[in-house]
């Protein structure tokens, strides 16, 4: 017998944290404030000095200027709108906004200013990117589905590799890999078992998935959909009951979940 028991039926859950989307809106709003404040001592530090050279400068700037505040100002309301509501137009193209412009500069105002923990912006931003991921709408093929889970969620005794092939799993059910795999015969999706970050983008590049259902810490999560983009991820976090990687779990029915989103 096992030190679980026979009645061990995988990881234990964490403690949840729901970080609320009306909290991310309100640091998404912060963040588009303190852009355009920048974007105004852009404009009004070298007016002088434009004016100076020619009266005209100083316009141009400054249309140049307020278009950029305009976008920024349209660009946080629109992303807004689509967390706090299930339909919206574009949510591809609000959720490469959210990724690749405003996230950083969120993580700057919430930790720099605020003092938030960083923990805090990418739960928020995990949820609201899925939400945005599952707004697209788009159905995929099964083959087209890569499932990435990090070898911390395999029971820390076992002897069996299964980073190279997972289906070397003998399924004894001290873990959730045995689950895992036959959901993927199930639904005919590819399911790795990655060591790290840098092999998990090898294998994604590998694959060429069309979308991918992640698990992995919220850093790890956070940096995988940003330097994933613009593929589609569903990003799932690990339960943690011992800490970082170490006998990490997952959440079985949320990848059931996530795979009803991308199938259809």
């Amino acid at each position: 017998m096992s030190e679980y028991g026979d009645s061990w039926q995988g990881s234990p859950g964490s403690i949840e944290y729901k970080p609320g989307r009306i909290g991310f809106v309100l640091l998404l709003c912060l963040s588009s404030a303190g852009i355009l404040g920048g974007v105004f001592l852009l404009w009004y530090i070298p007016t002088v000095g434009l004016g100076n050279i020619s009266p005209i400068l100083p316009y141009v700037l400054g249309s140049v200027l307020l278009a950029g505040g305009i976008f920024v100002v349209v660009g946080a309301i629109s992303i807004s709108i689509a967390v706090m509501n299930q339909k919206v137009f574009f949510p591809a193209g609000f959720r490469g906004l959210l990724v690749r412009f405003f996230l950083p500069i969120m993580v700057m105002v919430g930790r720099g200013i605020l003092g938030i923990p960083r923990i805090r912006i990418e739960r928020a931003f995990i949820e609201v990117n899925n939400h945005l991921v599952r707004l697209m709408k788009r159905r995929f093929k099964p083959e087209k589905i890569l499932i990435l889970m990090p070898h911390c969620i395999q029971y820390e005794n076992c002897k069996i590799k299964i980073t190279k092939e997972v289906k070397n799993c003998v399924g004894c059910g001290r873990c959730e890999i045995g689950e895992l795999i036959d959901i993927s015969e199930r639904y005919g999706v590819n399911l790795f078992v990655s060591t790290g970050g840098t092999i998990a983008r090898k294998k994604v590049h590998e694959y060429k998935p069309d979308a991918v259902i992640a698990v992995a810490c919220e850093r790890d999560l956070t940096s995988g959909v940003q330097d994933a983009y613009p593929l589609p991820v569903l990003a799932i976090v690990n339960r943690r009951p011992r800490g970082y990687c170490e006998q990490t779990g997952v959440a079985v029915e949320e990848i059931k979940q996530a795979l009803h989103d991308l199938l259809g």
